[in-house]
């Protein structure tokens, strides 16, 4: 059984169909990343999953459970953690306050949660001597990690990353992926991502999102080798397949 599956999922923003019909699995232990132009629907998904966006029709299940419908505070408790676009981390906070908000839907000693915020910066070395910095002081790759790290705090069993490599330096992108590759050794992953090359780097499945709907699925080799990524990123009409 799929840890995450979704089925004929239709998300409205007023009349205009965001998402048109999206089914898609994420198997345990997997890193699948969603491709696709600006406004394909991705980070739509993302916020379906997580409760920001209500299906208009559909089912979205995890771990054998419907949650379409639910409020993002009992999916979070349910074990799914959502990195949102835009980082939005508190500035007027320090980074290891940031970082120990994300474990808000935990009932966990003040202590515990100081020495595992800690622990985070072993997985995210380059922020460590900015843990006592305010928010408002960091790079945005280093506002990118902290996002991340406060993801963690909550234990997540999937945690959703939309767009983890937007507006930074192609060494910090480098650097933000290869702590997605250690992420997955203890945490599935559904990564939205407009950079092919990474967002597949790491993937273990791709799907390929067109306004609203998956035009393609498969393994990393098999879309990379399909003329409908360039289509999806071009904005064509890249051909369905079954």
């Amino acid at each position: 059984m799929p840890l995450l599956e979704i089925r004929d999922l239709i998300v409205l923003y007023g009349e205009i169909e965001a998402l048109r019909g999206v089914s898609l699995t994420v198997e345990e232990g997997q890193v699948v990343t969603l491709l696709g132009a600006n406004g394909a629907g991705k980070s739509t998904t993302l916020r379906a999953i997580s409760g920001l966006a209500r299906p208009a029709a559909g089912e979205i299940v995890f771990d054998g459970k419907s949650i379409a419908g639910l409020g993002p505070e009992a999916i979070v408790r349910l074990g799914i953690s959502h990195v949102p676009e835009g980082r939005r981390i508190f500035p007027g906070l320090t980074v290891k306050e940031n970082i120990m908000l994300g474990a808000s839907n935990r009932r966990v000693a003040k202590s515990e949660l100081s020495r595992e915020a800690d622990a985070m910066f072993d997985l995210f070395p380059d922020i460590r001597q900015f843990s006592n910095s305010l928010g408002w002081t960091l790079s945005g790759g280093q506002l990118q990690m902290v996002a991340v790290a406060r993801g963690l705090m909550a234990k997540p069993r999937l945690l959703l990353l939309d767009e983890p490599s937007l507006g930074l330096a192609p060494v910090i992108v480098q650097a933000v992926f290869r702590i997605i590759s250690q992420i997955r050794q203890n945490t599935t992953v559904l990564l939205v991502e407009q950079n092919a090359r990474m967002g597949l780097s790491v993937a273990d499945h791709g799907y390929v999102l067109e306004t609203g709907r998956i035009v393609l699925g498969g393994k990393p080799d098999e879309l990379w080798g399909n003329e409908a990524i360039a289509a999806a990123y071009l904005g064509g009409h890249a051909k369905v397949t079954a």
